[in-house]
Formats: structure tokens, sequence, C-alpha cells
């Protein structure tokens, strides 16, 4: 499990649709949750040239994508 400073989980591929840090989403209270992608480590994870492939050989063992 990765966890930004802010506290939220961070979900990195997939074009960072999953990922709740993606300044796309809401908190229980129903407040957006600001975008951590900027200072995220995982962010070239999330881009599209970024395959699958990439992660399959990804050696992080916090990542929650790895296998």
């Amino acid at each position: 499990m990765i966890i930004d400073v802010t506290g939220i989980e961070l979900i990195p591929g997939n074009g960072g649709r999953d990922c709740p840090g993606n300044g796309e989403r809401l908190d229980a209270r129903g407040i957006p949750i600001e975008c951590c992608c900027d200072e995220c480590d995982y962010y070239l994870c999330c881009l599209e040239s970024h395959t699958e492939e990439d992660c399959n050989q990804c050696f992080d063992r916090s990542c929650p994508r790895k296998k």
C-alpha cells in the first residue's frame, strides 16, 4: 500500500483512473480530494506511455498492482 503525505492511498497505473489522489474523487464528506500527482513518486506509472508489461516488471513491493 502506498500512502501519500496527505493520507490518501495512491494506486498507480491504469492512466491514473483508479487512484483516489487523481484530483477527480470526493472524500466521505463529499469534499474534493486534492490532486497528489505532482508530488507522487509513481506518477510515471500513470502516463499512457507506461504499459502493462512495465507494471509486470516492477520491483516495488509497496505497489498495490504488484502481482
